[in-house]
């Protein structure tokens, strides 16, 4: 391992990147998750949207595609998207911002729309609200759990003299991060934060963070490599 390779450490839960010939890329998810059961009578209701908010959703929520009925299919950004399609399946609405602000800026959405939403039981209400105070009947499922993944946070203090960058897609990961580690043990790792939610949690514990504009894993390390340069 080239000792002048700035270390990267990902901690989103997937991690589909090739080796890096300018950094040393080491995928360290903060977050695994567990699916949680739910009462899956509200399939048989006909729906106008279903809700899928990340590529955690997609895979949980496979098996029940076939047995859901619905006029739209919207995503919150391209991985997610590229999820469905690789289940075969179109989505009909993917906002340009892949977060939930950007669903509630360009997602019209109805008087007696009725939506399903399957997402983490630790999802912002932010989305939901909107779509209830527009009117629409909103079936929420808790369809998994998100929980830390001690491993990783083994491996990050076991390598915090080594890490240069590491990067962050949530708050919740955030959290998971700050619930094992003092601010003042990772004041040498300079952080990347996708999106500004997760930006802001980051400052809420005292810790700063640098944002690229597009929020996907693969612009943040074109990001951090412009950064270095």
């Amino acid at each position: 391992m080239p000792a002048n390779k700035p270390v990267v450490y990902v901690t989103q839960s997937t991690f589909e990147l090739d080796v890096d010939e300018d950094l040393t890329l080491v995928h360290a998810p903060l977050i695994t998750t567990e699916i949680l059961p739910f009462d899956e009578t509200v399939l048989n209701t006909h729906y106008t949207w279903l809700v899928m908010t990340s590529k955690n959703t997609v895979k949980h929520f496979r098996t029940f595609f076939k047995h859901v009925k619905t006029d739209n299919i919207s995503s919150i950004g391209v991985k997610t998207t590229e999820a469905l399609n690789a289940l075969g399946i179109d989505v009909d609405f993917e906002p340009s911002t892949y977060t939930q602000e950007g669903f509630i800026e360009e997602c019209t959405i109805n008087p007696g729309d009725k939506i399903l939403y399957p997402a983490s039981s630790k999802k912002r209400p932010l989305m939901r609200d909107y779509m209830r105070e527009s009117g629409a009947e909103v079936t929420e499922i808790d369809l998994y759990y998100p929980k830390v993944h001690d491993g990783s946070i083994k491996r990050i203090r076991e390598n915090l003299g080594q890490i240069d960058y590491l990067t962050l897609s949530s708050p919740s990961a955030v959290d998971s991060l700050m619930g094992h580690f003092t601010v003042s043990e990772l004041k040498s790792i300079h952080f990347i934060a996708i999106g500004h939610v997760t930006e802001s949690r980051l400052k809420q514990y005292g810790l700063r963070a640098s944002t690229p504009e597009h929020e996907t894993l693969g612009h943040m390390i074109n990001f951090i490599k412009e950064s270095i340069q």
